[in-house]
């Protein structure tokens, strides 16, 4: 089981300032490297206030030097609201500068104030997604590239340079629903299950994609990774007070931005369910039983995002030393 982490729980209290912020992300991410976590990830949002959400692809380049042999993770890519051949020359040059540790999550999104922002709609995400995908490893591949579609229109293009990894930086898609796992499956080489499904639907939804896998005729079986909030105290008891404050903000964000749509399983956003069944939730030791059940169900890793962390920059550095000692250790989740 391979473990990472994101990093948007580190960007609280954003009223830091933004240099402050990246400057402290730096030093998280070069203890982190020392730690036996397999990546880190970065989210991407736009207009995102009051939260702070600066751009990935930037911040990926700033800290690769820092980061050791950790893969770097966007997790994930908006790729509706993006330029598909700038985002291929972009990603290509972020695989060289990484030199090839560079992991490529996308999803369609869902917040109506980006999509606005784009021009595109709820019901252009899905088809500009996967014309963007097709455009983006046509160009990789360094031929030349004609293609018109409903939204992207190449004539002759060609770029002069490709990827550091072949064919193209490993991609991954998010999801949440059986029609995204299977879009995963058919697409891109791996799928990544959002924080707030359960464990149960995680494992309904890691079948889809090893049955999705297996029709579309591809020689591997991909890799299935799932977020989940990690939530450490000396019992459940203390986890659940520690977090409770962040819970509920995360539940109010995700219920704004009207996260949880028809086709998706139910999402948990609010608390009609337990924290066991759709967490990393209670002491360590309950943390790393947790881990082990979800590689029973068939995940290749877990990412998590860390809760009620501390506030200073020292005590944040200790806390990522206790996961790494006390959770990812007795858990075997030290492979790269």
């Amino acid at each position: 089981m391979r473990i990472g982490f994101h990093l948007t729980p580190f960007w609280s209290p954003p009223g830091r300032g933004a240099t402050k912020l990246i400057d402290e992300m730096l030093w998280l991410v070069q203890t982190a490297s020392r730690l036996g976590f397999a990546w880190v990830s970065l989210p991407h949002h736009w207009l995102g206030y009051p939260s702070f959400f600066p751009h990935p692809l930037p911040l990926i380049a700033r800290m690769a030097p820092e980061s050791g042999s950790m893969r770097l993770k966007t997790s994930v890519l908006v790729l509706p609201l993006m330029n598909a051949v700038d985002t291929a020359e972009s990603l290509a040059t972020l695989d060289h500068i990484t030199h090839g540790r560079l992991d490529v999550g996308i999803a369609i999104g869902y917040r109506e104030t980006e999509l606005t922002a784009a021009g595109v709609t709820r019901r252009d995400r899905v088809p500009k997604l996967e014309e963007s995908v097709e455009v983006m490893k046509r160009l990789w591949t360094g031929e030349e590239v004609t293609f018109e579609g409903r939204y992207i229109k190449v004539v002759k293009g060609r770029m002069a340079y490709t990827p550091f990894q072949k064919p193209h930086p490993f991609l991954e898609m998010g999801a949440q629903s059986v029609g995204a796992t299977e879009r995963a499956a058919r697409i891109t080489d791996g799928v990544f299950f959002g924080p707030q499904v359960t464990w149960q639907d995680v494992g309904a939804l890691t079948t889809v994609f090893r049955n999705a896998r297996t029709k579309a005729g591809h020689g591997t079986p991909g890799t299935i990774v799932a977020s989940r909030s990690l939530i450490v105290g000396s019992d459940k008891a203390q986890a659940m007070a520690n977090a409770k404050e962040y819970v509920e903000k995360t539940f109010a964000n995700y219920k704004r931005w009207d996260m949880q749509e028809k086709s998706m399983v139910p999402l948990q956003l609010d608390w009609s369910k337990g924290l066991d069944e759709w967490t990393v939730y209670g002491s360590p030791a309950d943390c790393v039983e947790a881990i082990q059940r979800g590689g029973a169900i068939g995940l290749d890793g877990i990412g998590f995002t860390m809760y009620s962390l501390p506030s200073s920059l020292e005590a944040r550095i200790d806390y990522l030393n206790m996961v790494s000692e006390q959770i990812l250790r007795p858990a075997g989740a030290f492979m790269r």
